[in-house]
């Protein structure tokens, strides 16, 4: 009898300790899932102040902080993949990226290819940008055989594109560039450029960062240039992630951490209500 009983007990003891191994390993999984719970986000790190490498070589802007505030609520790890502005819509449709960053505008041909976030995060305005000493252009009409730079695939580039187009007997003439939006504006002081049309809150910047003075003028229809809002892109398979997003983007408006935020990076708030 004593036999028997020390055999079940010897049974039940091994079950138990299976048990205990078996949800161990389940718990452990579990953490493992929260602590690797990561999204790839996409920047071009030549933005500034929006996402840009400092001194140091650390990734940071207005986006960054924002991106980094969102993740922290959600729960997430945050992997930067710093690439070519064009490279991050390819990597959005392969899914080699979750989330793709830096001062995107809406647009019809972008909307029928990628899902963009509910609501912009960041609200802004075109002008038209010429050194101090220059009061020869005062309008996009003036602009006819002067040097404008301009990344490939911009808005601003695919306006003066559409502009030459329509006015072949005054056509601007567009420099392509991979500069940031510092270093272009830098050059334009210096005369390397004629003009430049662009977001104002890059003229801010420069102008607090180098003492920089410029005109800026406001441009008619600016909106057919480039909606003036910046939103998050995603996959268009990806609404479950773009729910998250909203939710905190939502969240970080509302207890005016974004606007803080914007007033650190731009000095005024241009956060969309």
């Amino acid at each position: 009898m004593k036999y028997l009983i020390k055999k079940i007990s010897y049974f039940f003891l091994i079950i138990l300790t299976a048990m205990t191994f078996l949800f161990g390993c389940d718990n452990k999984s579990a953490d493992n899932e929260v602590k690797n719970k990561k999204i790839i986000v996409a920047v071009n790190a030549k933005t500034k102040p929006y996402n840009y490498l400092n001194e140091a070589g650390e990734l940071t802007g207005y986006e960054i902080e924002m991106v980094n505030e969102i993740a922290h609520r959600l729960g997430y790890d945050v992997d930067y993949q710093i690439t070519e502005f064009e490279s991050m819509f390819a990597g959005l449709d392969s899914r080699r990226y979750d989330v793709i960053v830096g001062n995107i505008s809406k647009k019809p041909e972008r909307e029928e290819k990628y899902l963009f976030s509910r609501q912009p995060y960041f609200k802004n305005k075109i002008v038209l940008i010429t050194a101090k000493h220059n009061q020869d252009i005062r309008s996009i009409d003036d602009l006819g055989g002067k040097r404008v730079p301009a990344g490939a695939g911009r808005a601003n580039a695919l306006f003066m594109q559409s502009y030459n187009e329509k006015n072949p007997n005054n056509q601007i003439d567009i420099q392509y560039t991979d500069a940031d939006a510092s270093s272009i504006l830098v050059d334009l002081h210096n005369g390397r450029y004629d003009a430049s049309v662009y977001n104002q809150t890059y003229v801010i910047n420069v102008q607090k960062e180098y003492g920089y003075e410029f005109n800026i003028y406001s441009i008619p229809n600016a909106d057919e240039i480039e909606i003036p809002e910046a939103w998050f892109l995603f996959n268009k398979s990806s609404q479950d992630l773009e729910s998250e997003f909203n939710s905190a983007l939502v969240d970080i408006k509302k207890d005016g951490t974004l606007s803080s935020l914007s007033v650190k990076y731009f000095g005024n708030d241009y956060v969309p209500q």
